[in-house]
């Protein structure tokens, strides 16, 4: 449901060469719609082929765009039930049981409205209200059954979209995959989604850049330091289009079927695990300042709002615990 304009997140420091037997290895990628970027301390280039290979397959099993992929089929089975991957079913338990705790907020069966505005086509338009509330009597995520002792699913007539939740799962594999290779330092960034294992090789932590949503790509509103963890933004900047004067973005309020309008420019989540940095980074956008702010403290979730006005708003200790610095002296931070 998200990030078709690449990385939101950024690596800003350029690493250095190892003294040791690993030695740098980039290498930069088109998959999932979104410029992937990797950056890893490893004796060779193998392991950027190895992730490479992980996001192929997670794409040919999760792209709602691929008919034969698991999602394809989930939606075109019209309400049968269907044989998935192992993958597709952690993914989409997932995202069902923070559908559950989000109240909605995030919600993986709103794949009929996604289509219906077109976001990542070529044929973008405005559903009128007829439409929207005749498609969102079909987005009951509480419909969708999964049967992971068989790897099953049904979307009980719904349709499925795991945009908002496939590229944290992907770090998460990768996270994996780095693990088992034994690498001890790397970033990675899928969009808006980024992974830093351990610190660089001299010993401090990766900084990450946090961009401005009214300037471009590379230009940032502030800064954070990440050492084993995941973070993910979620931005009305990302992906969307302009029409009679309006921007209508694609993060979807599964309320009224609508780009969530709550004076927010973007969110940013630092988690522990990928997929849940990428679906809360959705879910709080759609929550709000207020009852996102609420939510992540209950929850121990690390978050940065900001918001139509310039306004900064975090969870308490974003700042002290992730040496957050704004670059961007137009923006001021608020008390939440």
């Amino acid at each position: 449901m998200k990030r078709f304009i690449p990385v939101l997140l950024a690596a800003l420091s350029a690493l250095l060469l190892s003294s040791c037997s690993a030695t740098v290895q980039s290498h930069e990628s088109f998959v999932m719609n979104t410029v992937i970027r990797q950056t890893i301390y490893a004796p060779n280039a193998d392991i950027t082929m190895q992730n490479n290979k992980i996001l192929q397959d997670i794409e040919e099993e999760m792209s709602k765009t691929i008919d034969t992929s698991d999602v394809g089929k989930l939606n075109a089975s019209q309400g049968q039930t269907v044989q998935i991957s192992s993958d597709t079913v952690q993914v989409l338990m997932a995202s069902l049981a923070e559908a559950e705790k989000t109240d909605g907020a995030f919600n993986p069966a709103l794949g009929n409205v996604i289509t219906a505005w077109g976001f990542g086509t070529d044929s973008v338009r405005v559903p009128d209200d007829q439409e929207l509330t005749a498609l969102l009597a079909a987005t009951d995520y509480r419909k969708v059954t999964v049967e992971p002792a068989d790897n099953t699913a049904n979307t009980g007539g719904t349709q499925i979209d795991l945009g908002g939740a496939v590229k944290g799962y992907a770090l998460d594999r990768i996270a994996e995959n780095l693990q088992q290779n034994n690498i001890e330092s790397a970033v990675i960034s899928l969009g808006g989604s980024i992974y830093a294992k351990g610190t660089k090789p001299d010993g401090s932590s990766y900084k990450i850049g946090i961009r401005d949503p009214y300037s471009g790509e590379n230009d940032y509103m502030g800064t954070i330091l990440l050492e084993g963890k995941f973070v993910s933004t979620s931005g009305i900047y990302e992906r969307g289009f302009e029409k009679d004067g309006v921007w209508y973005h694609h993060i979807i309020d599964p309320k009224t079927g609508y780009p969530a309008d709550n004076g927010i420019e973007s969110v940013t989540v630092v988690a522990d695990s990928g997929i849940l940095s990428d679906i809360y980074s959705t879910a709080l956008f759609v929550m709000g300042v207020e009852t996102g702010i609420e939510f992540a403290q209950q929850n121990g979730l690390d978050v940065l709002y900001l918001t139509k006005n310039k306004e900064i708003v975090t969870t308490d200790g974003f700042r002290e615990k992730y040496d957050f610095k704004v670059k961007n002296t137009n923006y001021r931070e608020q008390a939440a």
